[in-house]
């Protein structure tokens, strides 16, 4: 397996070998750390740290196999992977984190019926926005996820 350490982009981010060890005792040190329903909104156990748990679901869909969910879907690249390390990182509020099987990572935010939705593909990311008035559908750039985000955030934290 490709054990992929992610580049160091920012002094703040967290550098992360996703290979064959294990992601709790890289980040926890000794204490390991059990997550064993990655892609329901329902885990068993959470990390204390939201962004945690989401470098868990990333390591588990990086090892996802060709054929996981039918035989279009293919593995995830590296690039992607570390595409949505980095969004996940920057981002002042953790998503919940799933496989597409449409070859991309889904990131989806949920207060009562507001919603915020960014599909990341390899070389583009798709939103879904339902909250404040909006219901549309676009493309967006990474730069627009962290702004996106905060905007839902500050919506819906009055409800």
């Amino acid at each position: 397996m490709n054990n992929q350490l992610f580049k160091n982009t920012s002094t703040r981010m967290l550098s992360l070998n996703l290979g064959t060890s294990s992601i709790g005792l890289a980040i926890l040190g000794n204490e390991p750390s059990w997550f064993s329903n990655h892609f329901t909104k329902t885990p068993e156990h959470r990390f204390s740290d939201p962004l945690l748990k989401n470098l868990e679901t990333l390591r588990s869909i990086k090892k996802l196999k060709a054929g996981w969910n039918g035989p279009e879907t293919g593995p995830f690249t590296d690039d992607l992977i570390q595409k949505v390390f980095t969004i996940l990182h920057s981002l002042p509020f953790q998503p919940e984190v799933f496989p597409t099987g449409r070859n991309s990572i889904q990131l989806e935010f949920e207060q009562g019926d507001d919603y915020l939705e960014f599909e990341i593909f390899e070389n583009k990311i798709f939103s879904l926005i339902q909250f404040g008035g909006k219901d549309e559908e676009r493309e967006v750039s990474e730069e627009e996820v962290f702004k996106l985000t905060e905007s839902f955030h500050a919506t819906t934290e009055h409800f």
